[in-house]
This record gives structure tokens, sequence and C-alpha cells, in this order.
């Protein structure tokens, strides 16, 4: 065929829309760098989940900073966009990003934020609700629970008021507390905190300390177990959040324990995945922190006998024959690791992963306009058809600029 010839039949051909997966989840170690990894693999004496799954790497800066902090690497992660250190979903400008949840909610899929952070965390925050400021937690909670997204698990009890409870109640929301109330949890709507706080530290758990919390895999098992019935597929974040709290404490047994069992999780969502091969997962940190590195001969016991020995290293002393040092006791600029089950889908920035994902661009909520009151110190929007919306619960609402917008 000649050039020309062809090239007319190209021109003539239908255009194929690129259409996001059904199902996408993504999963974040928090904090987590590729020397965490070395150590669990010795701690673990077998290979992980995610080495057969690491295929990339992936920068990290936020707008302000070489050095990003959660709530900005999830605000680029969910919306696309780089902001400034302390933003949740909120461009440089204060303007709100629409989130992977709220996208995934308007293309009529169900979403699911799991966490073992408190669920007001900057990770799962910046994947659901929107602050100037990542430390905003009754704004965060409350702009969670009017989301619409139908599972969260993870901690932070102590956000529950009795209010915010019968918001929940009234929005369908089954509300367990325990490992043992999660399991028995019926329906498709789950609001599950099972802490005050954070969730209790898997080192801990080994030590023996009472414990009736779920685990993350029993947390994503059910999460899956819910958001898969959704003919139109799902959006889910997995949040392995206290690598990252283990590494700001210099304390390796923390870190490490989190890192396998969210090495668990990894194993149990790619089979999910296997089975249902329209799922796309992605796995990446945040950022690392700690700047952990190996530095000297390893003990003669090995790393595995001495991470199982201590406890924590608060707790029970950092062992003599340690043989890692941290540079640090915040975040690092160093690139991360980038996994998943689709090797194609390959973001070389955190703010490609929408992009990469489901083709996504940047996009802002639409602005709302109306009248601002207050009651009880509490904005609420009367809009021009007389409607009447609490902040954040109904609408966003930012605070620094008083506007509102849609979600």
């Amino acid at each position: 065929m000649k050039m020309k010839s062809l090239l007319l039949v190209l021109l003539a051909a239908p255009l194929v829309a690129w259409a996001a997966p059904k199902n996408i989840i993504v999963m974040v170690p928090d904090g987590c760098g590729v020397a965490t990894l070395t150590v669990a693999r010795q701690v673990k004496g077998a290979p992980l989940a995610l080495d057969k799954a690491i295929y990339g790497a992936v920068q990290t800066r936020s707008a302000s900073s070489s050095i990003t902090d959660s709530a900005a690497a999830a605000t680029a992660m969910s919306c696309g966009e780089r902001t400034y250190n302390g933003a949740v979903a909120v461009d440089t400008w204060k303007r709100p990003l629409r989130t992977f949840g709220e996208w995934a909610k308007a293309q009529g899929k169900s979403v699911g934020i799991v966490t073992t952070d408190t669920i007001v965390g900057a990770t799962p925050s910046g994947f659901s609700a929107h602050a100037t400021k990542r430390y905003d937690a009754d704004t965060l909670i409350e702009g969670q629970i009017g989301s619409g997204i139908e599972v969260f698990l993870g901690g932070g009890r102590e956000m529950l008021t009795p209010e915010r409870t019968e918001w929940l109640k009234a929005r369908g929301y089954a509300l367990p507390d325990d490992a043992a109330s999660l399991r028995e949890a019926k329906g498709g709507k789950i609001f599950g905190l099972f802490s005050k706080g954070p969730m209790t530290a898997m080192v801990a758990r080994r030590s023996g300390a009472p414990c009736d919390e779920p685990t993350l895999p029993e947390m994503a098992g059910k999460a899956l177990s819910v958001l898969s019935k959704d003919p139109d597929g799902f959006f889910l974040l997995i949040e392995g959040a206290q690598v990252d709290h283990g590494a700001h404490a210099h304390d390796l047994p923390w870190s490490v324990y989190e890192l396998l069992t969210f090495d668990e999780t990894v194993a149990q969502v790619l089979a999910f995945a296997e089975k249902h091969p329209d799922t796309v997962v992605l796995i990446a940190p945040d950022h690392e922190t700690g700047g952990l590195t190996l530095t000297g001969t390893e003990p003669k016991e090995g790393a595995r006998a001495a991470v199982i020995r201590a406890a924590t290293s608060k707790k029970s002393g950092k062992p003599k024959d340690w043989f890692v040092n941290y540079s640090t006791g915040n975040h690092t600029g160093v690139d991360v690791f980038l996994a998943g089950n689709t090797p194609s889908v390959r973001p070389y920035l955190n703010c490609d992963f929408p992009k990469a994902l489901a083709d996504r661009e940047v996009e802002r909520l639409p602005e709302l306009q109306g009248k601002t009151e207050k009651v009880n110190g509490i904005p609420w929007l009367v809009t021009p058809d007389g409607k009447r919306l609490r902040a954040n619960l109904d609408a966003v609402y930012i605070e620094d600029t008083g506007k509102w917008y849609a979600r």
C-alpha cells in the first residue's frame, strides 16, 4: 500500500477512546525506602511480594520543597498536581482539586479508604477530603463523612463525636469498632475506626499486647469484599502508614514489621487482581523517611535475630549489633520505588498517577455562590435557590478564602 493511501486509511479509522480500568487500587507504604525493603527481606528470610512487583521509580518533590510532606505527596498522587507542603487536595492558590475518590464517585464507582493511621491522616485525607492545613482534623473528618465514600477503615475514633456518629448512621454506615464487628459488618457502607488514634503497631502486637483491632490485610480484605460488588468497579486506597512512624522514631523493628504486614497485603491484593484482570494496582511510597542506610557488617546472629529480639528501640534500647544508621528524623528527597501489576502504567512523577491510571486531567471543584451565615460558629451557605449547606459536610468550604465549592 502506498504511503498516501495508508495515511488516508489511518485518518478514516474511528478513534478508540482510552478507557480507565474497572478497578483501581493504589497502595502506599508511607515513608518506605529501599533500605527498609532490604532489612524486611532479611527479617522474613525470604523474598517479599513486592520484589516481583517493583519495576520503576517515582520522584516525590512538592511545589514548595524538594522534600515533600505526606499531605502534598497525597495531593499529587490523588489529584495530579503538586502543591505546597501541608495542603490537602488544594492547589497553591488554596482552590480544591478533585480527588481520586471524588473522580471515582463521579464515574459511578464505589470508593474505599484503608489506613493504619488515623482516618484524617494526610494520606487518606488527600484522597477523600480538602483542607488548607493538614492538621485541620475537624474539617477533614466532616469532609469525609459528607463525601459519600462507601468504606473508611482505620484509626481515629476520637474524631467521632455523638453528632458525627448520628450523621453516619443517618447515611446508612455500619460502625464497627473492633476486628469481630468488622467481620460481621453487612451492607455496602462501613465507617470503621478501631483505635483512639493511630492503630496499634504490629511490633507491639507481636510482644503480646492485648489488641482487638483488625490488621491491615483484614481491613483490605473487607474493603475488597464490599467494593467488588459494584458492577461499575471501584477505587481503593490502602496505606501502610506506620513504616513512616517507625522511621521518624528511628525504630527499625516498628518500621520492619509494618512493612512485612503491608507486604502481606500486597500479596493479597495482587492475588485479587489476578482473579479480576480488569484491576490495576499501583504501589509506591509517598516519600522516604529517616535516610536509613546499611553501614556496617551484619552481626553474627544476622539482622533477622536482632530485629526479632527487639520489641522497639524505644522500649528495649537500641541493640548493640544494629548495622544501620539514620541520617535524619524527617523525610528525605530521594526517589522511591514503583510497583504494581501493570508495568505499562509508569508514572515518573507522583503527580502523574491520575493520568497514568485513569487518563485523568487535573480538575478544580466548581465554585458555589450564595451567602455565608454562621450558626453556633459553624459556616453555612445559603444558595440563591434557598438551599442551606453546612461547611464540609454538604459542600467544601475554604475558610482561608471564604469560598464554597461543590464536590
